[in-house]
């Protein structure tokens, strides 16, 4: 199987296998059903995503909400050892520890008093082809429920082939590699008899909530943070930026598919991050220069404008925690008949200045900004460009090693989306796109102008610093 970064749920393909499933015992679900409400309110993200599902079922829409590592393990896989690992990862993490409810329009957690009340199940459901496969999947419950989370594998004679199948409520993709690697190395641990990986204890997503919801209460519309978002939404016209070319919808919904492709195999890469550096800048630097003479070449853009989401992690141990820890950078500047260099440089700094505006929810913003008649209520809508090296930390080279070797790789589940995405993703193997669009003939065609014209931007970035490290790769 090709090695991914990113793909929809049904592209997953494979031989038939035999699959065995994780889920919580029945004493597991009836203490969490017992457990207490807590005065821990739900993340931003968390709200946010909850609200969205809910906003879906009422339409009877599919939502795009599932996070799911697929990776690979040689030999015959042991269920009693991975049933210990799989528990011990639910009870290490606290978000898993929670579930949540509607109360007279309010959103209130319940969270489990025993972590040791969890215990999962394994059960052997037979052969299964990839659709079955892609159905189990896709049954993993509803982030209202407290079990929206399954593990499980898939046996075949030379190995088997392990996933996790986790709502975005309780994972953001930051911390898939992490999961993975936690999961592999427990494993092998159990069944060698020896200490697992020294990763270290993880952080508290509940104190990350709390933590969040405090910073909230003392943030007004006077704040800076507060005012630099508003005045972005100004310069867009009261809204998230809009994508360049037709998308064939009017609405903000609209069902979504997507497209991936390699953009820069490892060589051209190495060569687009080094004109970068001699730009000032860092790669995302220079990827939202690219983006903008994008804009620019297809659109005629003169400003270019768009969020970046970010984690919202600052320390080693908040990177070992499992959550939705994440917020997005307003990004636009001002592109003229500017070349790339420069576009890099501005984009850089135009980042690093704003990378503060992450830890202010845009849900917050448009809770202050509700009086406001230039400012829209709804965040969704508009255009998204987000970029992971898994190569740097914070997931560090040993981590970046275990996710190559065992040919680690994640997927989404299709729905209804709201904005135009693109994923960039760096990898060992060089730079890869995923974008969801609108699942419509003007949508796909405008997508693959843009996606062509973007490679063709990045590859010319390279290009123009040393031709002959591009030349060497394309050889290989």
């Amino acid at each position: 199987m090709q090695v991914t970064d990113l793909r929809p749920l049904h592209d997953w393909s494979g031989p038939p296998a035999v699959l065995s499933l994780w889920r919580p015992s029945a004493a597991s679900m009836e203490s969490a059903k017992r457990a207490p409400v807590s005065p821990v309110l739900p993340s931003y993200e968390q709200e946010q995503h909850l609200r969205a599902f809910r906003a879906c079922e009422q339409r009877h829409e599919a939502m795009a909400r599932l996070l799911v590592v697929v990776w690979e393990e040689p030999g015959r896989c042991d269920l009693r050892a991975m049933t210990h690992v799989v528990t011990e990862h639910l009870r290490r993490h606290d978000t898993y520890h929670s579930w949540f409810e509607e109360l007279g329009g309010a959103i209130v957690r319940h969270v489990l008093t025993d972590p040791a009340a969890i215990q999962m199940e394994p059960s052997t459901l037979g052969e299964a082809c990839a659709e079955d496969w892609q159905k189990h999947v896709m049954a993993t419950p509803a982030p209202f429920a407290w079990d929206c989370f399954r593990f499980g594998i898939l046996q075949r004679a030379s190995g088997f082939t392990c996933f996790a199948s986790i709502d975005h409520l309780h994972a953001d993709a930051t911390i898939i590699a992490f999961l993975m690697t936690e999961i592999r190395s427990a494993y092998r641990a159990v069944l060698d008899g020896e200490r697992p990986l020294q990763l270290g204890s993880p952080g508290s997503y509940l104190d990350y909530c709390s933590s969040q919801r405090q910073r909230a209460a003392a943030t007004t519309l006077a704040d800076p943070e507060v005012s630099r978002w508003i005045a972005f939404l100004h310069r867009n016209g009261g809204r998230m930026p809009s994508f360049a070319l037709p998308l064939g919808v009017l609405e903000d919904r609209y069902h979504a598919e997507y497209v991936h492709v390699d953009i820069l195999e490892e060589a051209v890469m190495d060569a687009f991050e080094s004109a970068c550096h001699a730009a000032g800048a860092r790669a995302i630097g220079g990827l939202l220069a690219c983006a903008a003479l994008t804009e620019r070449e297809l659109a005629g853009r003169s400003h270019y404008s768009v969020v970046t989401p970010t984690t919202t992690r600052r320390s080693p141990k908040a990177f070992r925690t499992s959550g939705w820890c994440v917020g997005v950078v307003p990004i636009d500047f001002d592109v003229q008949q500017r070349r790339f260099p420069e576009l890099a440089f501005t984009a850089q700094r135009n980042f690093d200045e704003r990378m503060s505006l992450a830890e202010t929810p845009i849900e917050l913003v448009l809770e202050l900004a509700a009086g406001l008649p230039t400012v829209g209520s709804v965040a969704s809508g508009g255009v998204m460009l987000s970029y992971m090296d898994v190569n740097v930390p914070p997931l560090s080279a040993q981590i970046a090693r275990e996710w190559h070797q065992a040919n680690g790789r994640v997927y989404i589940n299709q729905g209804i989306a709201a904005q135009v995405a693109i994923w960039l993703f760096r990898t060992q193997r060089g730079l890869s796109l995923t974008a969801a669009y609108p699942a419509n003939e003007t949508a796909r065609a405008s997508m693959q102008r843009y996606v062509k014209a973007f490679a063709g931007a990045c590859r010319r970035a390279a290009d123009a610093l040393v031709p002959t490290c591009l030349d060497v790769g394309r050889e290989r």
